[in-house]
């Protein structure tokens, strides 16, 4: 695990990255995509190695193919190419079964290029890859793994040894995608075609090698298995490894997320072959790029900083944390944030979008009626009736805070809101007392983050109406306007969001990425309610 200093040192949000990924994978939401970059390193050619090695039996290209790739062709273009050299026939006279015995010499060539320098004994493999055995133990605890590669070593990998993980799970391998997750379970999704080691196993009936296979393949989309893989993207968070985004179908999925989901983010570790492969500016052209065009955040590790960083992840929940706690400029495993602002202003639709973290609702029980009038219009007895709610709210919610579990979690409004709501001084006193002999006797405020909303006064109106509450029922623009300012004056926020004119998507992902990127400043939310003894 010390083997991850370095990189945090280049990329100091590597720490909360991590505690994402580790929430995500404790909520039974976190996918891995997979690429060439994993079965590189167990011995499978890159795409051109392997179109060199097809390009080299008989039918192919033979010198041909130098020429055909120095001219810039795809590798799918390439592939179509050796294929078409391979098949060399009229398709006028072409019987099934030669159609069928071509295709089945054209995936045993496609397997005897991949493995031909692929160990027979996958612990040889384990024990030379750089970081299978622990990626292999992460996967395992995922219900699925997106898998753009021919090769099953990674399914090899996560049944070698199942006893060090857990008997109980099964896996399996598909080419057609799963509709539902099972229980205990994790399936390997192979998107271009399914070609195992072993050759009596059982393969696609189609591989996405050529050209044609994958414009059909796109052709196809949105099919079940498009839409399936994007409602994947939407729900979840993806871990990208071995993958340098060159895939069409991947870029596209991806981008869809960042515009059907812009909250959710996704997380790509890209290899370095050293430290000081790529300079300062070069990893943060390559970072924004990222985050720009697919929401994705991107962690640069060499390949023994990869075992580190999955190591670290399959540790329990308690190691996880005295690691988390120890490390970078944080020194934390938990992160606290309130959202706060003024009726109407966006709390309860930014929460919405940030279910890729921890949410707590603004109440855990029914409010009463009384809580959707303006304050100034509630009767004494009301008055009694809400505060009795709010303050049995309070003390849940913050329990509930106080026991959150590693990661990041977001609760719709701030405990101290109430003061708000008060008619006087003395009114803000009652309260305090009341809060200390209701909620803080026992167990102190977790302190927070506040993100505050705002927006004008009349939008605030606007949006109440569209609610179906009128001002003379929920307030005035001035009503609103004050509210807005005695909550600044209670919690002086400096993560302020003017939700003016922007969709709660476009505020969530500047929201995440605040939080995930920027300095972490809490409130001291009793330091606050001793202003008001």
């Amino acid at each position: 695990m010390d083997d991850l200093t370095a990189a945090i040192t280049r990329q100091p949000a590597l720490p909360r990255f991590m505690c994402h990924i580790f929430q995500r994978v404790k909520q039974q939401r976190l996918n891995l995509v997979t690429g060439a970059g994993i079965s590189i390193d167990a011995g499978v050619p890159d795409w051109y190695g392997l179109l060199e090695r097809l390009a080299a039996t008989p039918s192919a290209l033979a010198g041909d193919y130098l020429v055909h790739k120095t001219a810039g062709l795809t590798p799918e273009y390439l592939g179509q190419i050796i294929y078409n050299r391979r098949r060399n026939t009229d398709d006028d006279n072409y019987s099934i079964l030669e159609d069928a015995t071509v295709n089945h010499g054209w995936a045993a060539s496609i397997h005897d290029a991949i493995y031909k320098n692929v160990p027979e004994d996958l612990a040889e493999v384990l024990a030379n890859h750089p970081y299978l055995s622990e990626l292999k133990d992460l996967a395992k605890k995922l219900s699925f793994v997106i898998n753009f590669n021919f090769d099953d070593i990674l399914a090899q990998a996560i049944s070698f040894h199942p006893q060090r993980v857990d008997e109980l799970r099964s896996c399996s391998v598909e080419w057609r995608p799963a509709l539902l997750d099972r229980p205990n379970h994790t399936t390997i999704y192979h998107v271009n075609g399914l070609l195992p080691q072993v050759s009596l196993k059982k393969r696609s009936p189609k591989l996405i090698f050529t050209e044609d296979s994958f414009a059909d393949a796109m052709a196809r989309s949105p099919g079940v298995s498009a839409e399936y893989i994007f409602m994947r993207f939407v729900q979840n968070t993806m871990l990208i490894v071995g993958h340098s985004l060159a895939d069409a179908s991947l870029k596209n999925y991806l981008r869809l997320n960042r515009d059907k989901s812009p909250a959710n983010h996704h997380y790509m570790i890209h290899w370095i072959n050293n430290e000081s492969a790529l300079s300062s500016e070069q990893q943060q052209d390559i970072f924004s790029a990222n985050l720009d065009l697919y929401n994705v955040f991107t962690i640069f590790l060499t390949s023994r900083e990869m075992n580190s960083f999955f190591a670290l992840l399959n540790l329990d929940e308690r190691d996880f944390a005295h690691k988390l706690d120890a490390m970078g400029e944080d020194q934390r495993s938990r992160w606290h944030y309130y959202i706060v602002g003024p009726v109407a202003a966006g709390k309860s639709s930014l929460l919405e979008h940030l279910r890729c973290f921890d949410t707590h609702e603004e109440w855990t029980r029914p409010p009463p009626p009384e809580m959707y009038k303006s304050f100034d219009k509630l009767s004494e007895e009301e008055n009694t009736k809400v505060d009795n709610f709010i303050y049995a709210e309070l003390k849940e919610k913050n329990r509930r805070m106080l026991e959150a579990k590693i990661g990041f979690h977001f609760m719709d409004r701030g405990p101290l809101d109430l003061y708000a709501f008060s008619k006087d001084q003395k009114e803000n006193k009652k309260k305090t007392a009341d809060m200390k002999s209701i909620i803080t006797r026992d167990r102190s405020w977790q302190n927070g983050e506040i993100i505050f909303l705002e927006a004008k006064g009349s939008t605030l109106v606007s949006r109440n109406y569209l609610r179906g509450r009128t001002p003379e029922k929920s307030g005035q623009e001035e009503y609103f306007d004050a509210q807005t300012q005695t909550l600044k004056d209670i919690y002086n926020p400096s993560f302020i969001f003017d939700t003016e004119g922007q969709t709660p998507g476009q505020i969530a992902r500047r929201v995440v990425r605040r939080v995930l990127l920027k300095h972490y400043s809490p409130t001291n939310l009793s330091e606050i309610m001793e202003r008001y003894v």
